[in-house]
C-alpha cells in the first residue's frame, strides 16, 4: 500500500513538474552555439570519462559547464566537495519519495541552460524529476519508457557512457 502511495505521489509530482517546465523556451542548439551547458547523471558512471569527455567540449567551444552528480545512497563518499559547477547530491537532499530539495538542485533547474544532457543509463527518479523540471532550452537523453519523456533529442540508451558520449557528440557536432 505505501509504495502505491508513493507511486502515485511521484507520478503527480512529474506531471507538476512537466507542466511548469512548458514555459521554458524550446530551440536547437549544437556546440557552436551554445554558450551554457548542464549535465546530469548518477555517480555511478565512469564519472572521470564523463567529466574529461564534457570539460574537453566545453572548453573547446567555449560553453560554461555546470554538472550535477546524484550519488544514489544516504550520504556522499568522504573527499566529494561541492562547487558551483560540480554539484553532488544524494538521497538525503530528497523528499520521501526521491524528489530533490535543496538551494542548489533548485538553482540548478531554474537556469536556462541551451544544452541539458542526462548521461544516465537507466531512470533514476531524482535526476529524472530534474530533466522534466529544467528550464533548460535543448535537453537530450537516452530514450526511456516512462511516461514523461522530457527530452527534446533522444539516442538508444543501451550504450556504455563513451559510446553514447560519442554518438552525442557526433550529434551534436551535426545539428545546424
Amino acid at each position: 500500500m505505501f509504495g502505491y502511495i508513493k507511486n502515485i505521489l511521484k507520478n503527480r509530482s512529474l506531471k507538476d513538474a512537466a507542466v511548469r517546465a512548458k514555459k521554458r523556451r524550446e530551440a536547437a542548439y549544437n556546440f557552436e552555439t551554445a554558450k551554457t551547458m548542464g549535465i546530469i547523471y548518477p555517480f555511478g558512471i565512469n564519472i572521470d570519462t564523463v567529466l574529461s569527455a564534457m570539460k574537453d567540449v566545453a572548453k573547446r567551444y567555449d560553453i560554461k559547464l555546470t554538472s550535477l552528480i546524484y550519488f544514489p545512497q544516504d550520504k556522499l563518499p568522504e573527499g566529494i566537495e561541492t562547487n558551483p559547477s560540480l554539484i553532488f547530491f544524494s538521497n538525503n537532499e530528497c523528499n520521501w519519495f526521491g524528489k530533490p530539495k535543496t538551494t542548489a538542485i533548485n538553482r540548478f533547474v531554474d537556469t536556462n541552460f541551451n544544452l541539458l544532457i542526462d548521461l544516465s543509463p537507466i531512470v533514476w527518479y531524482p535526476l529524472h524529476y530534474i530533466a522534466i523540471s529544467s528550464r533548460a532550452d535543448f535537453k537530450i537523453g537516452r530514450i526511456t519508457h516512462e511516461t514523461y519523456n522530457p527530452y527534446n533529442f533522444v539516442l538508444l540508451g543501451s550504450k556504455s557512457e563513451e559510446h553514447f558520449i560519442k554518438d552525442l557528440t557526433a550529434y551534436l557536432y551535426k545539428i545546424q
